[in-house]
């Protein structure tokens, strides 16, 4: 007896379900102006239509943008070099085999990224933790005063730059939370950039949508790649500031790549904002 045939089965992951969605509820809406509506409702609605076609041309391309953006990122890590851990969040991203496991692997490789930040936010509270009871302790009795002033003030810059630490890495783990929502961010900013009244924040959702996935999952390799959070774990017994002056580099170093992937995100942010903004200015309709 024949068999039926066996199609492979790709369910509706999350940013196509999201995109059809929206799509779908601003293609509703507009056909209900046309059947219910005058002749000029009529005439909008058929604009309206034109909108939702380029909703889709919109998000077709933002998704062509987040593409475009891995695949660069894979060349210039080819060219330099570079090997991202095997269990990284590029990695994540590299896993791709189709369009049906491309949403999930950015939510796992942002999911990675935000467990790495977590772990320099771990590592920044124990440091502060360490510097904060060695000036306590060392300050609990009269003849030792002396010493946990010099503490303070020779590891001040410690506390500052693991401070810094704590807080930016804070920062980019909930924003790797965030950024999770990309699949319904895309569709709603398509939506939105083609309508003159919401096209700046159209803009922006979908700017967001396209760079910060990446951006926050190469950053969050490079960090681990160039600072261990093991080395950062060291200074939280540093109690004298010849080890801090020694062991305090890593955490420096840490300071600094914070602060690089957090411009590099707000530049390529405002960047692409501009793109859709100008996209959204030539193609709306109001």
């Amino acid at each position: 007896m024949p068999q039926p045939p066996v199609f492979p089965d790709f369910p509706l992951d999350p940013l196509t379900l999201s995109g059809v969605a929206v799509l779908s509820a601003q293609a509703l809406y507009h056909a209900g102006r046309w059947f219910l509506g005058d002749r000029a409702q009529k005439e909008r609605a058929a604009e309206g239509f034109e909108q939702v076609i380029l909703s889709g041309v919109l998000f077709g391309l933002a998704l062509l943008l987040v593409s475009l953006s891995i695949w660069g990122l894979d060349v210039f890590m080819a060219t330099a070099g570079v090997k991202p851990p095997p269990d990284g969040a590029v990695a994540a991203l590299n896993r791709t085999k189709g369009w049906w496991d491309f949403a999930g692997n950015v939510q796992a490789a942002l999911g990675i990224a935000g467990g790495t930040y977590r772990a320099y936010m771990g590592a920044a509270q124990s440091i502060l933790a360490g510097y904060a009871g060695a000036v306590a302790v060392t300050g609990m009795l009269p003849w030792t005063s002396a010493i946990s002033m010099a503490v303070m003030n020779g590891l001040a810059y410690v506390a500052t730059a693991a401070t810094t630490v704590l807080i930016s890495a804070a920062v980019y783990a909930v924003a790797a939370v965030l950024a999770k929502a990309w699949p319904a961010l895309l569709p709603v900013g398509a939506v939105l950039v083609t309508y003159e009244r919401t096209r700046f924040l159209g803009a922006w959702l979908l700017a967001v949508s396209v760079v910060a996935p990446v951006v926050l999952a190469a950053g969050a390799d490079a960090l681990r790649s160039l600072v261990n959070p093991a080395a950062l774990l060291a200074l939280a017994v540093a109690l004298g500031p010849t080890a801090a002056l020694i062991d305090a580099m890593p955490l420096i170093e840490a300071m600094v790549l914070l602060g690089l992937i957090g411009l590099t995100l707000g530049v390529l942010t405002y960047a692409a904002s501009r793109l859709f903004d100008h996209a959204g200015a030539s193609l709306s309709l109001e």
